[in-house]
């Protein structure tokens, strides 16, 4: 995952309880509702979203390149009482082996890493037949959004740390081998650019 601007970690970790507060609780625990089992998130940030592991959810771990979002995360987990094991990497080289979880979740990751097709290729290898891919990601909207999205896309990458607000994410799921039609586009009070958003849950072909 890119990581251009150096103090991006530490932007997202204080702004970020803000959105959340204001925008994105309700639909982080809509997201992750939906996994069960051997649970794998992708691109853990500062671990917002190990607050609303459910109950359905045996074990968690946890891929993350950034030192820095690491320990936010493992401090987070422990004040939640969160058993996680949290691994650096990135989503284009996962380091588990095949058919290791039954779900993976990712929450607003996909417009960051390097290579999308790459990423969701490693997240299929470890995920079980049939696994669920549990997602929350803001993607390229259509007409002047999207247009507009395309405009600003390069500096706003530089300044949210390799953010792309313009990525068609539901194609790129779907060209992966997952069945979509447990995904859906969501009007979001998220303010531009990383709006709409993409929500659900995919299921491994």
């Amino acid at each position: 995952m890119t990581r251009e601007n150096p103090l991006f970690p530490y932007i997202y970790r204080f702004g970020q309880p803000i959105f959340d507060r204001l925008f994105y609780h309700r639909y982080r625990r809509a997201a992750i509702a939906h996994a069960t089992g051997r649970l794998l998130m992708v691109g853990l940030g500062p671990g917002t979203d190990l607050k609303f592991v459910p109950p359905a959810v045996t074990s968690v771990a946890a891929v993350e390149p950034v030192a820095a979002f690491r320990r936010m995360a493992a401090r987070l987990a422990d004040r939640h009482g969160v058993a996680v094991d949290i691994v650096e990497g990135t989503g284009e080289s996962i380091p588990f082996p095949d058919n290791s979880f039954d779900s993976v979740h990712i929450g607003l990751v996909l417009c960051s890493v390097d290579d999308v097709a790459a990423t969701l290729g490693e997240i299929r290898r470890v995920l079980v037949p049939r696994g669920r891919l549990v997602v929350l990601e803001h993607v390229r909207g259509e007409g002047a959004t999207g247009r507009l999205q395309d405009l600003v896309a390069r500096p706003w990458s530089w300044f949210a740390a390799g953010c792309h607000p313009n990525r068609r994410t539901a194609d790129a799921i779907a060209a992966a081998g997952f069945d979509i039609t447990g995904l859906r586009s969501i009007r979001t009070p998220v303010p531009f650019p990383c709006k709409p958003h993409l929500h659900g849950v995919a299921t491994a072909n």
